[in-house]
């Protein structure tokens, strides 16, 4: 009932139902930190080949999913300790097969694509580790309007419980919410992997309230309240965002009878992003094969470029196979801006490029709060 309880609580986080497209990679980090977990302490209960192969592939998936799920690992650690204290011998001797095989596979694998890790490994400590210190969100943002209040202080409570019962196994589901605040972890990113632990120690703490009709319906209530607030305050507001043009805009120009669209990105004034990265973005929205050239001269980069949170977005050069057929070979053209009047601030090539064309359509929805906005001109030749 507890894990019934816990899985069903992970629907009541709702930045997990609406961020999820932003977080491709902290979701399998998440799945296989829980995985090895669970893997690793099945593993020390039952023993076996086929437990500890799993285990040890569940721990290689874990550590190459995300460098952050390093030090997330040591709950393993803990996992070790407290069935050590059951029965010794056994725990060792399990312990050990598991780790001489995670540690063939682990330094195989770093072996083999050790330029790549060394490289990474010196992004990581000189880019983005700073990027840490500059911005985080609030542990209040995170555990009381990122997922339901309930949760948290059913997670809460579970403490109290777990040490009113001297309940040791718990330590190893409180483990990292415990070094998250210990060590002042704020970035939601690097937290979202923890969320299934932080729905156990919830579920473990409503446990504790008698009748279980009473539990599910508060475990219910968290879920159905955080699926209104998705679908009726997250969702309009992710339509009405300005890089929903884009979208509208790929799908428009599949109902067109064209077979190529020649693209232009027009330079920004105070940009805080590479506007060409809208290029690739609207290319998941359409059928139609894309021509885009990209101008270095019209998208400098700013001063701040090595430490910048949008760094890699202006290492961004457009790949061969957008370089394709000519300019006049395309009776369709794409205006992508970051003003409703586009064009009044366009280089005057771009308006000497339009003469013959005329004005499809125009995906100007730009209700947002954000500097960087995508506004897009569709254009056909007279």
């Amino acid at each position: 009932e507890t894990g019934f309880i816990a899985g069903l609580l992970l629907l009541g986080m709702p930045y997990l139902l609406t961020q999820v497209p932003l977080m491709l990679v902290d979701v399998p980090t998440m799945f296989f930190l829980a995985l090895s977990i669970f893997t690793f302490t099945k593993a020390l209960e039952r023993g076996g080949t086929g437990m500890t192969v799993l285990a040890s592939c569940a721990l290689f998936l874990a550590f190459f999913s995300k460098y952050s799920t390093w030090p997330m690992l040591s709950v393993l650690g803990v996992i070790f300790i407290i069935y050590l204290k059951r029965d010794p011998a056994v725990t060792l001797r399990r312990s050990a097969a598991i780790a001489l095989f995670s540690c063939l596979l682990i330094g195989s694998f770093l072996l083999m694509k050790f330029e790549v890790f060394s490289e990474q490994i010196r992004l990581l400590l000189r880019y983005q580790k700073p990027g840490l210190e500059r911005w985080g969100e609030s542990f209040i943002s995170t555990f009381l309007f990122q997922m339901n209040p309930v949760i948290t202080f059913a997670a809460g409570y579970s403490v109290f419980a777990a040490f009113k019962k001297r309940d040791l196994q718990y330590v190893i589901v409180c483990w990292l919410v415990v070094i998250i605040f210990v060590f002042q972890i704020r970035r939601i990113r690097y937290i979202l992997p923890v969320f299934p632990l932080v729905a156990l120690m919830a579920a473990y703490g409503l446990r504790n309230i008698e009748g279980r009709l009473l539990r599910k319906l508060i475990a219910f209530t968290a879920v159905i309240t955080s699926l209104i607030i998705a679908v009726f305050a997250y969702r309009p507001f992710a339509l009405t965002i300005s890089a929903e043009n884009l979208k509208q805009a790929g799908e428009y120009l599949n109902s067109l009878d064209t077979q190529s669209v020649e693209i232009v990105v027009l330079p920004l004034k105070d940009p805080v992003v590479n506007p060409s990265v809208s290029v690739p973005l609207l290319d998941l929205y359409t059928t139609k094969e894309i021509v885009y050239r990209y101008h270095s001269d019209w998208f400098p980069p700013p001063k701040d470029i090595a430490t910048s949170s949008l760094r890699f977005t202006w290492e961004f050069r457009d790949p061969e196979y957008y370089r394709g057929g000519g300019p006049q070979e395309n009776n369709t053209l794409v205006i992508i801006g970051g003003e409703t009047e586009n064009i009044r601030s366009a280089p005057l090539a771009v308006k000497s490029r339009l003469q013959g064309f005329r004005l499809l359509k125009k995906f100007e929805a730009a209700s947002d709060p954000f500097r960087y906005k995508t506004i897009v001109d569709v254009y056909s030749r007279r």
